[in-house]
This record gives structure tokens, C-alpha cells and sequence, in this order.
């Protein structure tokens, strides 16, 4: 089959590799939409130190399940299918406690598992979900990072109506905007330097945007909030500047969730913190919002199509994520179709 196999730091080529081999508890899926994400492009740059090579990337798909292994009994050739890529033991204290996402044991397909930039991926049965007749692939193909953004809103303490403010407004930063106004947001503040996101985020519902290279921040969100600042805070970029903006826009005794996963180490205030009696809290993937997910989107509830703003083939990847690493090109959202 082809796939994409990401070598080393900027150098992912199109490869022919073998099918992957079926064991009895797997399912092999014919990969028909591919979403490319932002932690991909870091990756494929080698800043995260995440992904290790030889490996090929790709966690947000959907597709038609090609074949099953003998023990598997939920699944047949031919079933409309997604998958969680959070493959978790099941066994360690952590998934005993309800909290699989950082299950001691875990591995992530398209981290250290292959994933679906290429014509068929391997999972574990249990992390294959039915893709209701409702849905497109390519609909199900974003199930996967709305199911991100809505595991960070629910990190996040927020009353009804009460402030907050996202930092990013890339794919989860969005995704996070729609899931947030779900909640029942109050004012919503979206922080970006690129005034092309700025807009889209105005046009899905930010009630005020930002662009920090241009206007000061911490003085903005304060005014909005009558000099208290933000009630909850989502930093969904992952680099030092915006992790210690994320504690200064805060209230005294706000909760602040980081999403983003950019750098391996940043630097910010620990005073901040203590003596505004901050609450920082990491999101790391989903537990129940893969399948609010899927279901949000089923209902109508989010559309997160109105992101893909570029749609191209399985042989496009390599181009098209050098170009997204290099600020070529910078759509929102680049969906995959295969045939």
C-alpha cells in the first residue's frame, strides 16, 4: 500500500509498504478521509520529540472496515467506521480510575503506532466506532479533534455566561470556540496574530478577537471584563509566550487549561500562580467526548466542516505538510479524501 513515512525531521516520504497484517483482536481499515493536524506539522519539524521515526502520522480518519481478525465480533468488511487513536491497556490505575487518556501504557496511532496518512490502517477493535449513515468521512474524520476541544472545555470550570478567552485559533482553537458556546459561554475572547483566523473566529461567534503583534492583550481583556480579567483561560498554541499570557489575562482564582502541545518545555511566572491562586490544568486528548463528539456533530449541533477549507489526495500529504511547516499555505483545516 502507500503511505507517508515520516524518516526524520523534515523528511517524510511517499513510500509502498506492506499491508498491515491483522491480528486476531484487530481491524483493518480502508482509510477514505485524513485530516491533517497542526501537532503533525510539529511534528514532522521534529520540535515535540513526540513521534519517533520510522513512523507514518495521521491520527484523525475514518474509512470502511477491509478486514477483521478472528476473535473480532462487532466489526465486519465493509462497516462505515472511525477510530479513537488512543490505544490504552485497560488495567493501570489510571484507566481503573476513569482516566484512560493517561493511561500509563498508552500509545497513539500516529505516534508510535502507524497511522493513516496511507491507504489502510491497523486498530485495536475496541477503539473502532460505527461512522453513523448521517456523516460523511470527511465529518468523521474531524470527530477526532472536536473530541479534543470539547475534553478542554470540560477541563475548564465555567458557569453559565461567564468569561473566557482562547488563545489560538488554529483547528482545536476553533473547535474549542464552537464546543465553548455549547457550554454556554458568556463573553468569548479569541487571541490570534493572524487576522485572516481572527475573522473566521468572529464569523463562528467570538464575541471579541485579538490580534496580539498589533493591540496589547492583557490591557484588552481586561477592559472587557471591567479590570478582572478572564474568568477561564484555553491556551491552545503550546509556546512559552502564550502559556504566560494565559496566566496574566486570568482572574484572580481563574482556571487556566492548556491544550497546546507545541514545545516540550516553556517558561512562565510561578508567582502567577500562587499568589493569584491560579488553577493550570493540562487536556490531553478525550475520554466520553470522542463520542459527544460524534454525536454533536450527528445532532447538527457543531458543523465543523465550515474549518476544511482545503481538500486534497492521499498523494498530497508530503507537499502540503512541507508547505504548512514552511507558511506556504495556511488554511484551517486541509482535508484528505481517498477513493
Amino acid at each position: 500500500m502507500k503511505a507517508f513515512v515520516y524518516e526524520n525531521p523534515m523528511t517524510m516520504p511517499l513510500r509502498e509498504v506492506p499491508l498491515p497484517e491483522v491480528g486476531e483482536c484487530d481491524v483493518r481499515i480502508a482509510v477514505k478521509a485524513v485530516g491533517i493536524c497542526g501537532s503533525d506539522v510539529h511534528g514532522f519539524r521534529g520540535t515535540t520529540g513526540r513521534r519517533k521515526p520510522p513512523i507514518i502520522m495521521g491520527h484523525e480518519f475514518s474509512g470502511v472496515v477491509d478486514a477483521v481478525g478472528e476473535k473480532v465480533t462487532r466489526w465486519k468488511k465493509g462497516d462505515r467506521v472511525l477510530a479513537n487513536p488512543l490505544m490504552t491497556c485497560g488495567i493501570c490505575e489510571n484507566c481503573r480510575k476513569g482516566f484512560p487518556n493517561v493511561c500509563s501504557n498508552r500509545h497513539g496511532l500516529g505516534v508510535d503506532l502507524d497511522g493513516a496518512y496511507a491507504e489502510y490502517v491497523k486498530v485495536r477493535e475496541d477503539m473502532v466506532f460505527a461512522l453513523p449513515d448521517s456523516l460523511t468521512f470527511e465529518e468523521g474524520a474531524m470527530v477526532e479533534p472536536l473530541g479534543v476541544a470539547m475534553h478542554a472545555v470540560n477541563r475548564t470550570p465555567l458557569l453559565l455566561c461567564e468569561s473566557l478567552v482562547i488563545i489560538g485559533a488554529g483547528t482545536i482553537g476553533l473547535l474549542t470556540l464552537l464546543s465553548v458556546r455549547l457550554k454556554g459561554a458568556g463573553k468569548i475572547i479569541m487571541i490570534d496574530t493572524d487576522d485572516d483566523r481572527l475573522a473566521f473566529a468572529k464569523k463562528l461567534g467570538a464575541d471579541e478577537i485579538v490580534n496580539s503583534k498589533t493591540t496589547d492583550p492583557l490591557e484588552f481583556v481586561k477592559s472587557a471584563t471591567n479590570g478582572r480579567g478572564a474568568d477561564g483561560v484555553i491556551e491552545a498554541v503550546g509556546i512559552s509566550p502564550t502559556a504566560a499570557l494565559s496566566l496574566q489575562i486570568a482572574a484572580n482564582g481563574a482556571h487556566v487549561t492548556w491544550i497546546g502541545n507545541s514545545q516540550p518545555m516553556v517558561e512562565i511566572n510561578m508567582q502567577q500562580i500562587v499568589t493569584r491562586e491560579l488553577t493550570v490544568s493540562g487536556s490531553y486528548g478525550f475520554i466520553s467526548e470522542f463520542e459527544t463528539a460524534i454525536e454533536a456533530i450527528r445532532s447538527g449541533r457543531i458543523k465543523p466542516m465550515v474549518l476544511v477549507e482545503q481538500v486534497a489526495k492521499l498523494d498530497d500529504v508530503g507537499r502540503l505538510i512541507e508547505d504548512l511547516s514552511a507558511g506556504k499555505i495556511n488554511p484551517v483545516k486541509v482535508m484528505i479524501k481517498l477513493d
